[in-house]
């Protein structure tokens, strides 16, 4: 795609922190497992639609508490459906959000509260989506010793899962990752990477830009701060700065 007014910057982090061995499937049990699921699908969908939502919030104050009767939360209650998504803008991306875990459980779990907290913060996302599935195996002597003949086998199954969010500036999406970051599960990496854009002067402003010193500088006695403020002034600085 060629972007005739922007320039395009990228910045990413990641966090790293083990996947019980999973029964395969035929062709017949997969076929038989998908057409469950799509049945499955289709009753919740019926059930949502036929079955009336009844929700009356009411206002309970400090003073007056009931044990019995408690109106649940509207966040609370949509935690028992799939979490919801607005529209997109204009439908440029942002950022990618990358889960990779052993348990596919978690990562679910994992993308889900981020898609739940990209909603509340006002950022279109994507669905969580699969990516290709690692499978490696390993084979090992079962003994100490270098001749032992028996060998015990591995198996590591590593998932994959991605979420793109829309429409969204930098600071709403850097909040909305150090949250999900802050949050997040112990058993599933995280991987991000964010898409800035930038006028194509970018560069020939920032290098025009005036440096100014801060404030706290001025006036200051400490001996510290006085060598900082000299080195900072230094020709040698500037130039290395250019």
């Amino acid at each position: 795609m060629l972007i005739v007014c922007s320039q395009i910057y990228k910045r990413a982090f990641s966090t790293r922190s083990s996947r019980s061995l999973q029964k395969f499937l035929s062709p017949t049990e997969y076929l038989e497992k998908t057409e469950a699921k799509k049945l499955e699908d289709r009753q919740f969908q019926e059930t949502l639609l036929n079955t009336p939502f009844e929700y009356s919030p009411q206002t309970l104050s400090s003073r007056a508490l009931k044990d019995e009767g408690r109106p649940v939360p509207l966040n609370v209650e949509l935690l028992k459906y799939k979490p919801l998504r607005l529209r997109k803008t204009h439908g440029d991306e942002v950022c990618q959000l990358f889960f990779r875990g052993y348990e596919e459980p978690e990562l679910a779990r994992m993308g889900e509260f981020a898609a739940r907290a990209a909603y509340y913060l006002g950022i279109p996302m994507s669905p969580l989506t699969s990516l290709k599935t690692e499978k490696r195996l390993y084979t090992v002597i079962k003994s100490p010793f270098a001749q032992a003949k028996t060998k015990q086998n591995f198996h590591r199954i590593t998932y994959n899962k991605k979420l793109i969010a829309y429409d969204a500036n930098d600071e709403v999406v850097d909040m909305w990752l150090s949250y999900v970051n802050k949050y997040k599960l112990p058993q599933v990496e995280m991987k991000a990477t964010i898409t800035s854009r930038e006028k194509l002067s970018y560069n020939e402003d920032l290098q025009n830009a005036e440096l100014e010193f801060p404030l706290s500088y001025e006036g200051i006695e400490d001996p510290v701060a006085l060598k900082v403020k000299e080195l900072l002034e230094s020709e040698e600085f500037k130039r290395h700065l250019k």
